[in-house]
């Protein structure tokens, strides 16, 4: 009964830790690429909040991006699906990398590069 007890919180733990919501590497956001959502998570009070961009083209030096219109207690949520084409943002390559980690003061941190 014990070893069983171990053994499911041994998998229940694995399986945690392997959907990790942290799973984005540096490689993975140096080739982001044209049509890529990229999904943001960060702290706001005691909440985690999610918004996303939509890349709309990449050049040697940086991301251009439609912001999503809204954000969410959720990853998942439809509405970041959503975007402000009415402008276009950008982001030095170099300046984006930053958020392979958790950046202070609200923890922001790239969660999902779809």
């Amino acid at each position: 009964m014990f070893l069983r007890s171990i053994l499911i919180a041994t998998v229940f733990i694995s399986l945690l830790s392997g959907c990790g919501i942290n799973s984005v590497t540096k490689a993975e956001i140096e080739s982001i690429k044209a049509g890529n959502k990229i999904t943001y998570r960060y702290k706001k009070g005691d909440k985690s909040w999610f918004y996303a961009d939509k890349v709309t083209r990449v050049d040697e030096e940086k991301i251009y991006y439609n912001a999503s219109k809204s954000e969410s207690t959720s990853g998942t949520d439809v509405r970041l699906d959503e975007y402000d084409t009415t402008r276009e943002l950008s982001i030095k390559k170099a300046d984006i990398i930053k958020y392979e980690t958790e950046q202070p003061p609200d923890e922001k941190k790239i969660v999902w590069i779809q």
